[in-house]
């Protein structure tokens, strides 16, 4: 990826060069709106190497922010146990009977019938 982008870098320069000298050789013969033409082609060439390096950039970036994301800290990881054990429970009943009672306000909690 790297010599990638050289390689963009160098053919960037290289059209840059071609455009710049017919823009000088387009004005040296008399013709201004050729040169005009050459001049905005050089000026395009170098706002997509200015994009190119801010791709770059923001390339780099993502790969860095992606490594740190991918390395889970350990009090991350029992935070988010927690929050999953947390997560499970449908009210505070629940977790002190393991399951078996559900508190008054619980919306798990069956009401008790008359019958059998």
């Amino acid at each position: 990826m790297r010599s990638l982008h050289h390689v963009l870098y160098v053919c960037y320069g290289v059209l840059f060069g071609w455009l710049a000298w017919c823009a000088v050789q387009s004005a040296r013969n008399g013709a201004p709106w050729v040169c005009a033409v050459f001049v905005a082609g050089s000026g395009l060439v170098v706002a997509a190497a200015v994009r190119e390096a801010a791709l770059k950039g923001a390339l780099r970036r993502e790969a860095v922010r992606a490594q740190r994301a991918s390395r889970l800290h350990p009090a991350d990881a029992g935070a988010a146990v927690a929050a999953v054990a947390l997560a499970g429970w449908c009210c505070d009943a629940w977790a002190a009977t393991a399951g078996v009672e559900h508190g008054p306000s619980c919306r798990y909690r069956l009401p008790r019938g008359n019958g059998a």
